[in-house]
């Protein structure tokens, strides 16, 4: 099986309703699914960009081993960046499959545009523009701004 290095797990309470936002809101691809009886435990899925090609699990809640998943509209102690070629089509395109806009899509600084939304699942996703010569001074400078003005 061909899995990223990093392979998050997706804990959600309908997981074949995360996988269907998945695949028409992030334009993920379906590896595999395992199932008890008709409930998906566990599968596997492919996000694929310019930027290179990341898998992640999704699987069912369960409480009993301590894995629970996020209420759609609560606090979540994790997000996902997905770097993209558009935010603005990968927002629209998320929104439109059923995830909720946190964050419009706009310019952080020249080169870094960013958007997010949360999924119905309850989990965040960021969409990262960024062009090839942003440097980490640059997203350094702009988060030293950010923060100046959220203590002002």
């Amino acid at each position: 099986m061909d899995l990223s290095p990093l392979h998050p797990n997706l804990t959600v309470a309908d997981p074949r309703a995360a996988i269907d936002f998945y695949v028409a809101g992030l334009g993920a691809e379906v590896i595999d699914t395992i199932t008890a009886g008709d409930a998906i435990i566990h599968s596997d899925l492919r996000i694929s960009t310019r930027a290179g090609s990341s898998t992640f699990t999704v699987a069912a809640a369960f409480p009993a081993e301590g894995a629970v998943a996020p209420e759609p509209d609560g606090a979540t102690t994790g997000s996902f960046t997905l770097y993209v070629d558009d935010a603005d089509a990968s927002h629209a395109r998320a929104v439109a499959a059923g995830a909720t806009s946190t964050q419009e899509p706009g310019d952080w600084f020249p080169g870094f545009r960013q958007a997010a939304v949360r999924c119905p699942a309850g989990h965040r996703w960021f969409f990262a523009q960024v062009a090839d010569d942003v440097t980490a001074a640059d997203v350094q400078r702009a988060s030293d701004a950010w923060m100046a003005q959220q203590q002002a």
